[in-house]
């Protein structure tokens, strides 16, 4: 196979959507070097993977904090152990900014290119209330980057 690199596949995947690596590392494992076909439709799928996260990336909005909210002055710490930890708890008072600000310091820390920021509510109106109020918060159409 000319031009091939398994090192350099396996690097590119790193880069690909958290959602399309374990598929694709699979695929390249069960590559046979003689399957020409077979290695165009991953470097293809790689591609495609690549593409999102560049358009992802490109389509950042500019994030803004309200900073009389006390979640704010704890913003760097937070940012720095979402990215450090898989699993983060911040507890705080009611109205201290938890629940709109600490998605946009998870799009700040890196979260939402690769993958997805997901957030919960009991009930369905207060999520999309809460959506609404993030995506007029960052300046987007609520239903695209935010929904």
């Amino acid at each position: 196979m000319s031009g091939f690199s398994e090192q350099k596949t396996r690097q590119a995947i790193n880069n690909c959507m958290i959602r399309d690596r374990y598929r694709l590392r699979g695929q390249l494992r069960r590559l046979k070097p003689t399957d020409q076909t077979a290695l165009t439709r991953l470097q293809d799928k790689i591609a495609a993977s690549l593409s999102l996260v560049a358009q992802r990336k490109a389509a950042l909005p500019e994030i803004r904090y309200e900073q009389e909210l006390p979640v704010i002055e704890r913003r760097e710490d937070i940012a720095k152990l979402i990215q450090e930890h898989q699993v983060v708890v911040v507890a705080g008072e009611t109205g201290s900014g938890k629940t709109t600000q600490l998605p946009k310091i998870c799009l700040e820390a890196g979260r939402g290119i690769f993958g997805t920021i997901a957030h919960t509510q009991p009930r369905r109106l207060a999520a999309r209330s809460v959506a609404g109020r993030i995506a007029e918060e960052l300046g987007v159409t609520l239903g695209e980057q935010v929904g």
